[in-house]
């Protein structure tokens, strides 16, 4: 749900950028009517459906919740591009704030109706929320004070990536795990590993489904465990160990440091891409001022329709396939690891079949994880053929290490080409 929820910020955030503001020639007093109509419409909609919700099977529920989600995309899209809130916000430096919240305010009430999530999970949100909020605000301040450097960006993201979690657990609504048993046996845990983590968290009842655990973090001074009380209260001692061999598999694999690196090549199989569709496109025309001329006609706004919606695909495709594919072998990576540590898949399998039961998704597919099911059957496969664990790291690491280079050979090669072009036809679509 968590990655679900970060990947359609981005592609707000996305919309948002790419878009181009248009001028409708129509009356103001027919805007205003159609945008309270269909503000009246998305949330009264939502609030005649939630007693509904609860009485639709897991199938349907996510159908609908589906098809909301896609209205609230068009809702917005007609926000930026009929209301006019494109050509109005703009402008204006730390816009991006303001829009990305009234996006927001389509998916709270989404997510309270077909979730049941209690308030403070909106907590959770912008904590998650924060190192991208953070992002956008230094970029804005370096854009005001005219501050540029030669790696600016990745400077940028390394320390919003080792310092946001320390903000992140002041916006989270957790408590300590009390001193105690469990505290002990945690602490006993990550010490034989020699894993430094600062504190240990108890999140609270958030909705009916949340159970979970994991690390927040990259660095030990700002490094954190954490569980849903929830299912705190649903394991055994036996089944915690289970976990925390499996989040333990996470930190000694070095699954942040991977992570975070291939999020870094997400902007450069960006930008690849649109080298190769401007390369592309420039072989219609016999030269850079030529293209430049065919942006600046009457048909350049289609072209950047297009193009923004090209690009919007890219991203979905990236995290959903690419990002997906990698988040999943990672999964299973900790998964394997705490076979291995562990000696024994028990742990970590009745744990895994404990919140399929009681959240009703043992069987369901996940595009980030896997599905519990499938993790369980996978487990038992591995105990019984132990070579797999070493090839599994082998080969992830493999494609990790392909597709970096990849796109770093890639980048070198589209700049070399299309460096002249490209910098002309950004200034069109940064103006």
């Amino acid at each position: 749900m968590i990655y679900e929820d970060l990947l359609v910020l981005w592609l707000a955030y996305l919309l948002w950028k790419l878009s181009p503001p248009l001028d409708w020639n129509f009356p103001f007093w027919l805007k205003f009517i159609l945008f309270f109509t269909k503000e009246i419409f998305f949330n009264f909609t939502l609030l005649l459906l939630r007693r509904k919700v609860l009485q639709w099977s897991f199938s349907k529920s996510l159908f609908f919740e589906r098809i909301f989600t896609l209205l609230a995309f068009l809702f917005f899209s007609l926000d930026l591009l009929f209301f006019d809130f494109k050509k109005f916000f703009a402008p204006y430096y730390f816009s991006d704030f303001l829009i990305i919240f009234w996006f927001l305010h389509y998916y709270f009430i989404l997510k309270l109706v077909f979730y049941r999530l209690h308030i403070e999970y909106f907590r959770i949100l912008l904590g998650l929320y924060l190192p991208f909020f953070i992002f956008i605000w230094a970029d804005e301040i370096f854009d005001l004070f005219k501050i540029q450097f030669p790696g600016q960006i990745i400077l940028l993201l390394i320390v919003i990536f080792a310092l946001s979690p320390y903000l992140v657990i002041k916006i989270w609504p957790v408590k300590r795990v009390p001193e105690g048993y469990l505290r002990d046996l945690i602490s006993d845990f990550f010490k034989r590993l020699n894993l430094k983590i600062r504190d240990y968290l108890i999140l609270p009842r958030l909705g009916a489904k949340f159970y979970t655990a994991g690390i927040l973090g990259f660095i030990p001074p700002f490094r954190y465990l954490f569980f849903s009380e929830g299912l705190l209260e649903l394991v055994s001692p036996e089944e915690v160990l289970g976990i925390l061999a499996h989040e333990a598999g996470h930190l000694k694999k070095k699954h942040g440091f991977w992570l975070f690196l291939l999020l870094l090549t997400f902007p450069l199989s960006f930008l690849n891409f649109v080298y190769l569709f401007f390369l592309l496109f420039s072989l219609f025309f016999e030269t850079p001022e030529e293209v430049v001329s065919f942006l600046k006609g009457p048909y350049g706004i289609y072209f950047e329709l297009s193009f923004g919606l090209f690009l919007f695909g890219f991203s979905i495709f990236f995290f959903r396939v690419i990002l997906a594919y990698i988040l999943r072998s990672l999964e299973r990576e900790a998964d394997l690891y705490a076979l291995y540590l562990l000696g024994d898949p028990l742990p970590l399998i009745s744990a895994l079949y404990k919140i399929g039961e009681i959240t009703g998704q043992l069987y369901r597919k996940s595009w980030h994880h896997y599905g519990l099911y499938e993790r369980i059957q996978y487990l038992k496969y591995a105990y019984q053929h132990s070579q797999v664990i070493k090839k599994h790291s082998l080969k992830l690491r493999r494609i990790l290490l392909f597709w970096i280079l990849l796109n770093l050979i890639l980048i070198s090669l589209f700049t070399y080409l299309g460096a002249d072009i490209l910098e002309q036809v950004l200034k069109i679509f940064t103006a």
